[in-house]
């Protein structure tokens, strides 16, 4: 049986995730928390890792009761702040402008977030035995560091390497699978960019990590996974929409349910 162990939620795009035992989603299948502020450069661009690789220098820490968030960076000083997200706006975006030299604006979106899949925006999932897999595929990389390196919203214990890969299909009919009283449908193979390749902590690139990873996804690639869903083999983890409005006051999933297929 698969069983989730773990559930993250990323308060501000790019930045470090917060690890939570229980967690509800948005009726856009959204988890509640997750993405729910980006910062926009004064092209209003969205600041992410993709095009500013400074962004991994910056620690977060996020109290998502008290609606407040740490950051230090040794960019600038080793000097931790302390900002409340909504009262200390101006001074939370005063501390990115000079972080990344130009004017930044941290827009919020508490209804869907900002997905990197607007057709799939519900969590994203893997196991815990594809991170194994792919430690020893790099050993100098610790699964902890996996976990921030490719920044999965749910982890579950599961059977084998990649077997999330089941939770998805090229038939017109998607695979629906509940967590807690949260059903969810699989959409497709999570598309990567540099981020993986980077070390979380200071954006230092691996110019070998994204063509080992390649070569080493075609040699492992499961005999019942559907190919035809990877133009490329630089994909992990699944993208998932919600199946069905949720119910606020009851809808919830939390670490140790049973991760269960419906189709």
């Amino acid at each position: 049986m698969w069983t989730l162990s773990r559930i993250a939620v990323y308060p501000i795009k790019s930045l470090d995730p917060v690890f939570l035992e229980q967690t509800k989603i948005r009726p856009s299948g959204a988890l509640v928390g997750d993405r729910q502020y980006a910062l926009f450069d004064q092209a209003e661009n969205v600041i992410n890792g993709k095009k500013y690789p400074d962004i991994h220098r910056i620690r977060s820490q996020f109290d998502l009761a008290q609606q407040t968030v740490s950051l230090s960076s040794p960019d600038t000083s080793p000097q931790t702040l302390v900002f409340h997200l909504i009262e200390q706006r101006t001074e939370l975006e005063n501390w990115f402008s000079e972080y990344f030299h130009q004017q930044v604006t941290l827009k919020e979106n508490s209804e869907s977030g900002f997905p990197d899949d607007l057709a799939a925006p519900g969590p994203t999932i893997i196991s815990t035995e594809t991170y194994e897999e792919l430690a020893r595929w790099f050993p100098e990389i610790t699964v902890d560091e996996l976990r921030l390196r490719f920044r999965a919203n749910l982890e579950f214990t599961g059977d084998f390497p990649f077997c999330e890969d089941r939770l998805y299909s090229t038939t017109d009919s998607p695979v629906l699978f509940q967590i807690g009283s949260i059903i969810l449908a699989g959409s497709n193979p999570c598309k990567r960019c540099v981020v993986p390749s980077r070390n979380p902590l200071t954006g230092d690139t691996d110019s070998k990590f994204m063509k080992t990873f390649i070569r080493k996804r075609k040699e492992t690639f499961p005999t019942w996974a559907p190919l035809e869903l990877f133009q490329n083999m630089y994909r992990l983890a699944v993208n998932t929409r919600l199946s069905r409005q949720p119910n606020e006051h009851s809808d919830m999933m939390r670490v140790g349910d049973p991760v269960e297929f419906l189709t």
